[in-house]
């Protein structure tokens, strides 16, 4: 009988490309790993890692046994799941997150995974899209909510929420009062998301169309320096309006009167199959129904804000 510990070191050395991480993964020593890998090529009196290349790589039949690793892991998963209330389910669950959910969304959804799911540990980084993309793809994070959509890789993906771009400003932005065609808003410093992301791209787009040239610009990833830069009065901040919500409650911030409509940032939840899978699966429902409320909540306030 194969020794399924074994295939379990096996999976994660190729999932993570990396014994050391295998090991941190397992709880294990880097030693004990390429023993239990030894120990399966002895098992099946075959190789099953090519250790000539310089990166970690499987050998043909390694390959084979790799995506049978990943469907037992699957198994072992679901079947775990379905044996186990929600509450006794259990594990850590390394969670990516884009800026603008935190500024929304996310500690509802905390809240409510630590309702739904007390023996869950969430550990969240936040992170760039493409960093968390990364992160997911080879391992380093279970599953995140970023910009998508991102299926460039073999991982689930699920839709969570659209949110409008929006022009904003300082109430004693001088310029912020009436409808402000593209030109207006141009001649004005923007403060916004740097040049290679795709709200600045857009944007320029409409101004190459209109042949308008490219105004004085002020870029971060930052979102809350962005925000904060609009408070003091720096230029007009573009960024989702949902995430200003406060601000724009409390008079900190307008949204400015403009035509000019930029593509909304769409959000989907990515997670990779074969270790909790179920358990991914019942918390990319979970954050759905949340970022669906909070998008519903939102859209109340911002009808009855004015109507003021």
């Amino acid at each position: 009988m194969m020794n399924l510990k074994n295939l379990e070191a096996l999976y994660w050395v190729v999932t993570l490309n990396s014994f050391v991480k295998a090991a941190n993964k397992l709880n294990t020593t880097q030693p004990a790993i390429s023993q239990k890998i030894t120990a399966l090529e002895n098992e099946l009196g075959m190789k099953v890692l090519d250790r000539r290349a310089r990166q970690i790589s499987t050998t043909e039949h390694g390959l084979v046994l790799f995506k049978y690793a990943e469907k037992f892991m699957r198994l072992e998963s679901d079947l775990h799941a379905e044996l186990t209330e929600a509450e006794q389910l259990t594990g850590t669950i390394r969670l990516g997150v884009s800026e603008s959910i935190v500024h929304t969304w996310l500690v509802d959804f905390v809240e409510k995974v630590r309702a739904k799911f007390p023996k869950v540990t969430l550990e969240i980084v936040v992170n760039l899209t493409p960093g968390l993309h990364e992160a997911v793809r080879i391992g380093e994070l279970d599953m995140a909510f970023l910009l998508g959509p991102t299926l460039h890789f073999d991982c689930i993906e699920q839709a969570l929420c659209d949110y409008e771009i929006g022009f904003l400003a300082a109430p004693s932005f001088q310029g912020s009062i009436g409808q402000m065609s593209l030109k207006s808003l141009m001649s004005h410093t923007i403060l916004t998301y740097p040049k290679m992301t795709y709200p600045y791209k857009d944007l320029r787009a409409k101004m190459k169309e209109a042949q308008i040239d490219e105004p004085i610009s002020i870029s971060s990833y930052s979102l809350s320096t962005l925000l904060r830069l609009a408070e003091q009065g720096l230029g007009i901040v573009v960024v989702p309006t949902v995430t200003a919500l406060k601000e724009i409650q409390h008079g900190i911030l307008e949204i400015i009167n403009t035509p000019v409509k930029l593509k909304s940032f769409y959000y989907t939840v990515i997670y990779t199959q074969g270790h909790h899978t179920q358990l991914k699966q019942q918390l990319a429902t979970l954050a759905v129904a949340t970022a669906a409320k909070a998008e519903q909540n939102y859209n109340l306030q911002l009808a009855q804000f004015h109507k003021r």
